[in-house]
Protein backbone atom coordinates (compact mmCIF):
# COMPACT_ATOMS: atom_id res chain seq x y z
CA UNK A 1 0.00 0.00 0.00
CA UNK A 2 1.36 3.54 -1.03
CA UNK A 3 1.99 6.02 1.98
CA UNK A 4 0.16 8.90 2.89
CA UNK A 5 1.75 11.96 2.53
CA UNK A 6 2.48 12.96 6.70
CA UNK A 7 3.18 9.09 7.05
CA UNK A 8 6.11 9.65 4.14
CA UNK A 9 7.26 12.88 5.85
CA UNK A 10 7.29 11.39 9.27
CA UNK A 11 9.27 8.38 8.29
CA UNK A 12 11.51 10.31 6.64
CA UNK A 13 11.68 12.40 9.35
CA UNK A 14 13.39 9.11 11.30
CA UNK A 15 15.98 8.46 8.03
CA UNK A 16 17.17 11.94 8.84
CA UNK A 17 17.09 12.05 12.39
CA UNK A 18 19.00 9.08 12.39
CA UNK A 19 21.69 10.09 9.96
CA UNK A 20 22.08 13.36 12.12
CA UNK A 21 22.53 11.51 15.76
CA UNK A 22 24.30 8.86 13.64
CA UNK A 23 27.05 12.12 12.62
CA UNK A 24 27.04 13.75 16.29
CA UNK A 25 27.63 10.17 17.89
CA UNK A 26 24.22 10.32 20.08
CA UNK A 27 24.08 7.13 20.99
CA UNK A 28 20.63 7.53 23.87
CA UNK A 29 18.97 9.94 20.60
CA UNK A 30 19.65 7.02 17.63
CA UNK A 31 19.04 4.39 19.95
CA UNK A 32 15.28 6.33 20.91
CA UNK A 33 14.51 5.61 17.07
CA UNK A 34 14.17 1.99 17.66
CA UNK A 35 11.22 0.11 19.52
CA UNK A 36 12.94 -0.67 22.92
CA UNK A 37 13.29 -4.25 21.98
CA UNK A 38 14.51 -2.78 18.14
CA UNK A 39 17.32 -4.31 15.94
CA UNK A 40 20.14 -2.36 14.23
CA UNK A 41 22.05 -5.46 12.17
CA UNK A 42 25.33 -4.69 10.03
CA UNK A 43 25.39 -6.89 6.99
CA UNK A 44 28.81 -6.42 4.99
CA UNK A 45 28.19 -7.64 1.46
CA UNK A 46 31.34 -10.01 -0.07
CA UNK A 47 31.96 -11.00 3.29
CA UNK A 48 32.16 -14.86 5.02
CA UNK A 49 31.45 -13.30 8.40
CA UNK A 50 27.74 -13.34 9.87
CA UNK A 51 26.11 -9.71 10.47
CA UNK A 52 26.79 -7.65 13.66
CA UNK A 53 23.81 -7.30 15.32
CA UNK A 54 22.29 -4.98 18.22
CA UNK A 55 19.06 -5.85 20.26
CA UNK A 56 17.52 -2.98 22.30
CA UNK A 57 18.44 0.85 22.88
CA UNK A 58 21.20 0.11 24.85
CA UNK A 59 23.16 -2.11 22.92
CA UNK A 60 22.25 0.09 19.81
CA UNK A 61 23.39 3.24 21.74
CA UNK A 62 26.93 1.68 22.97
CA UNK A 63 27.10 0.41 19.09
CA UNK A 64 26.88 4.38 17.89
CA UNK A 65 29.51 5.38 20.50
CA UNK A 66 32.07 3.30 17.75
CA UNK A 67 31.71 6.17 15.44
CA UNK A 68 33.64 8.76 17.52
CA UNK A 69 36.66 7.17 16.42
CA UNK A 70 36.71 9.21 13.48
CA UNK A 71 37.21 12.94 13.18
CA UNK A 72 34.14 13.47 11.49
CA UNK A 73 31.01 11.63 9.69
CA UNK A 74 28.13 13.32 7.29
CA UNK A 75 25.74 10.56 6.81
CA UNK A 76 23.75 12.04 3.58
CA UNK A 77 20.20 10.50 3.39
CA UNK A 78 19.35 10.10 -0.37
CA UNK A 79 16.56 8.03 -1.91
CA UNK A 80 13.41 6.23 0.32
CA UNK A 81 10.92 3.46 -0.45
CA UNK A 82 7.65 2.77 1.69
CA UNK A 83 5.51 0.85 1.90
CA UNK A 84 2.90 1.39 4.60
CA UNK A 85 0.32 -0.47 6.08
CA UNK A 86 -1.77 0.59 9.11
CA UNK A 87 0.85 0.80 12.28
CA UNK A 88 3.68 -1.17 10.18
CA UNK A 89 5.95 -0.43 7.42
CA UNK A 90 8.92 -1.43 5.34
CA UNK A 91 11.48 0.75 3.80
CA UNK A 92 14.88 0.88 1.97
CA UNK A 93 17.02 4.23 2.12
CA UNK A 94 19.57 5.03 0.41
CA UNK A 95 22.79 6.58 2.11
CA UNK A 96 26.22 7.67 1.25
CA UNK A 97 28.34 7.74 4.46
CA UNK A 98 31.38 9.95 5.40
CA UNK A 99 33.62 8.77 7.62
CA UNK A 100 37.11 11.23 8.35
CA UNK A 101 40.08 9.67 9.50
CA UNK A 102 43.40 11.12 10.20
CA UNK A 103 44.12 14.10 12.59
CA UNK A 104 46.72 15.87 10.49
CA UNK A 105 48.73 15.71 7.20
CA UNK A 106 46.93 13.95 4.75
CA UNK A 107 43.17 12.85 5.88
CA UNK A 108 41.09 10.22 4.47
CA UNK A 109 37.58 10.20 3.81
CA UNK A 110 35.94 6.03 4.39
CA UNK A 111 32.96 6.40 2.24
CA UNK A 112 30.14 3.51 2.99
CA UNK A 113 27.55 3.31 0.63
CA UNK A 114 24.78 1.78 2.28
CA UNK A 115 21.02 0.74 1.81
CA UNK A 116 18.97 0.23 4.66
CA UNK A 117 16.22 -2.25 4.94
CA UNK A 118 13.73 -1.29 7.50
CA UNK A 119 11.16 -2.10 9.65
CA UNK A 120 8.51 0.02 11.16
CA UNK A 121 5.96 -0.06 14.07
CA UNK A 122 3.92 3.18 14.63
CA UNK A 123 3.36 4.03 18.43
CA UNK A 124 1.84 6.90 20.28
CA UNK A 125 4.68 9.09 20.15
CA UNK A 126 5.30 8.18 16.35
CA UNK A 127 6.98 5.97 14.07
CA UNK A 128 9.66 4.10 15.57
CA UNK A 129 12.28 1.57 13.89
CA UNK A 130 11.28 -2.08 14.77
CA UNK A 131 14.73 -3.86 12.50
CA UNK A 132 17.25 -1.67 10.65
CA UNK A 133 19.59 -3.50 8.27
CA UNK A 134 22.55 -1.82 7.26
CA UNK A 135 23.81 -3.14 4.21
CA UNK A 136 27.38 -1.72 2.66
CA UNK A 137 27.03 -2.46 -0.60
CA UNK A 138 30.83 -1.01 -1.18
CA UNK A 139 33.36 1.46 0.07
CA UNK A 140 35.75 3.88 -0.95
CA UNK A 141 39.08 5.93 0.11
CA UNK A 142 39.33 9.32 -0.94
CA UNK A 143 42.38 11.71 0.17
CA UNK A 144 40.89 14.61 1.52
CA UNK A 145 42.75 17.05 -0.25
CA UNK A 146 41.40 20.65 1.98
CA UNK A 147 40.98 21.15 5.74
Amino acid sequence: MAASIEDRFALRDVAEAYARAADRVDGPGLAALFMPEGVLRIVRRGVDEPPAERVGREQIARAIGGLSRYVKTMHVVANQYLEVDGDTATGETYCVAHHLLGESGEQIDHVMMIRYLDQYRREPEGWRIAVRELQVDWTEERTITSP
